[in-house]
């Protein structure tokens, strides 16, 4: 393993949640509230529902075809930098989408494309780190991901009122930021037969389907919250959404600075028990939703992005670490955290959906978001503090 791989790491971690947070949590919802004022949330909620569709079948697909991929440029190289290429074209045609239809069709282009990024990209870090080394690439891949979410979240919603602009920037970003990062780490070339193990037979380790059931009820919970925070915004403070946006860049540098910590103290104190620490960062994340619930107002908001902010560095440093342990085959990396991966993004895209239904019932009480955070952490905890022993004590 080469010096350069952690911090490349950590910058190609951060551009790419970047984009998610950036385009996902603000950009798209932003220019569907202008399109569609009065049905905001259900057309949110559809255009999100149907990407996730898409990430069901791409991103674990891709995944499973880089583990095939012989080239003289290694097996995820090729991947990454095709991905981040069609990313950026399609970053700046959505860019331009104004109607509903428009901003769908731009949005259900862009989110596979940084799947095909994304899934090669997770499986680096499998191949290249040793197991002893694990924790610490974790807490650089989890702290850019940290970083990622929330400069992207930040950066946009002081950006919504230059929406062009500011997916030519995000696309300009990715693209540059890959090529760095293949560049600075030269994949050997593969020439060796893939030998892999049948899916059914990786879906059978029970470790294996426990974490990734705990991160996927977390990251919904989590994303119920955070996709709609510049709503939760509006609906708090009484602003219109260039106002808001600006609030939301607020909050987030507030939850930055959090995240930075947390990802920081699990990075140094992660190597034995990765189960004792991934439920810590749980509660830490329920106590900080529990401030939006009983605390009204803004004031409520700065204080959950302050402590779910320490819980979730924590978390992607951890549950990172605890991944890497599970994985059943270590000739199916690509594969196997492409399927580990949807528990990341489809909350993400299937949030908003949910979050449309909840509202559409309780007429737009954003608080029930809330409240459903803290029940998906629960469960969370509830998963994964059943991993094996074994697991839990992994050097």
């Amino acid at each position: 393993m080469n010096r350069r791989l952690p911090w490349s790491l950590l910058l190609a971690s951060l551009a790419l949640n970047a984009m998610y947070a950036a385009v996902a949590g603000v950009l798209v919802p932003a220019q569907i509230a202008l399109a569609s004022p009065d049905s905001k949330e259900t057309h949110l909620a559809m255009v999100m529902t149907a990407s996730s569709l898409l990430t069901i079948v791409v991103h674990p697909w891709v995944g499973a075809l880089s583990d095939r991929t012989r080239t003289r440029w290694g097996r995820r190289t090729p991947w990454i930098i095709a991905g981040a290429a069609g990313s950026a074209g399609a970053l700046v045609a959505l860019g331009i989408a104004e109607s509903v239809v428009m901003i769908a069709l731009g949005w259900l282009v862009v989110q596979p494309l940084l799947n095909v990024v994304e899934a090669p990209l997770d499986a680096v870090l499998a191949d290249r780190v040793p197991i002893g080394q694990r924790p610490r690439l974790s807490a650089f891949y989890g702290g850019g991901a940290a970083l990622g979410l929330a400069i992207g979240a930040g950066g946009a919603g002081f950006a919504v009122a230059h929406l062009w602009s500011t997916y030519v920037v995000l696309a300009v970003v990715l693209l540059a930021t890959m090529v760095l990062f293949v560049v600075l780490n030269p994949e050997p070339a593969t020439h060796a037969p893939h030998r892999s193990r049948a899916p059914r037979l990786a879906w059978a380790a029970r470790d294996f389907r426990l974490v990734l059931v705990g991160r996927f009820v977390l990251v919904l919970g989590h994303q119920l919250v955070m996709g709609y925070l510049l709503y939760i915004v509006m609906d708090r403070t009484g602003r219109d959404a260039e106002d808001a946006g600006r609030l939301v860049t607020l909050i987030v540098g507030v939850h930055i600075a959090a995240l930075v910590v947390g990802a920081v103290v699990a990075g140094h104190r992660v190597r034995q028990n990765r189960v004792r620490w991934v439920l810590l960062s749980t509660l830490v994340i329920a106590l900080g939703l529990t401030f939006a619930v009983v605390w009204p107002g803004l004031g409520g908001l700065v204080a959950y992005a302050a402590v779910a902010g320490l819980g979730r560095g924590m978390y992607l440093t951890a549950d990172l670490a605890l991944m890497l342990d599970v994985l059943p085959s270590s000739g199916d990396h690509g594969r196997d955290l492409g399927v580990l991966g949807l528990a990341t993004i489809v909350p993400q895209s299937l949030a908003p959906a949910v979050a449309g239904l909840v509202l559409a019932a309780t007429g737009n009480a954003y608080g029930s978001l809330f409240v459903l955070a803290i029940a998906g952490v629960g469960l969370s905890a509830l998963c994964i503090s059943r991993v094996s022993s074994q697991v839990s004590s992994s050097p």
